[in-house]
């Protein structure tokens, strides 16, 4: 009977803590997801005081906007457009690199015999943060001087597509 309720008591506790500890994103790239399930957002980050901020969120739920000083804008943007945004992000490997880039290495030679690496941790002044989500699969990636340049260009695009909307 101890054995029982023992056995009842650690299987209730499981299910109890993978229940509240989930994450609300799965660490898995789905290789299949509906259109109404892709989400890109771009919004900037300044430490500056003065810095324009704005969000830009491209949904396939037809849902997408601009937000720049807290006024939202409604965007049209077209389903093929998402998708060869959606490819772009694939072509540079987003999915697959590091998610920020204000983290410098480099080697130097020490002593004519040892090569050393030195690692400098670089403050974000000025950064974009780029998300894409699809269905329950999120990754985001911060942007730092114009690094890694492949997602810098995907962002350039994205926001001269916005400024030829009018916005």
């Amino acid at each position: 009977m101890k054995i029982n309720l023992l056995l009842f008591s650690m299987l209730l506790g499981v299910f109890f803590s993978d229940t509240v500890m989930a994450k609300p994103y799965s660490p898995v790239l789905p290789t299949q997801f509906p259109l109404k399930k892709i989400q890109i957002t771009i919004s900037s980050q300044s430490n500056k005081e003065n810095a324009e901020r704005y969000q830009i969120s491209l949904n396939g739920n037809g849902n997408s906007y601009f937000s720049k000083n807290n006024e939202k804008q409604p965007l049209n943007i077209a389903n093929d457009t998402l998708i060869e945004l959606l490819n772009d992000f694939y072509a540079v490997h987003f999915f697959e690199i590091s998610d920020t880039f204000n983290v410098k290495k480099k080697v130097v030679l020490k002593d004519n015999e040892t090569v050393t690496t030195i690692v400098n941790k670089e403050p974000a002044i000025e950064s974009k943060k780029v998300c894409v989500q699809l269905r329950a699969y999120k990754k985001c990636l911060s942007i730092v001087d114009n690094q890694p340049l492949g997602i810098s260009q995907i962002v350039n695009k994205i926001e001269t597509l916005i400024g030829a909307a009018g916005h």
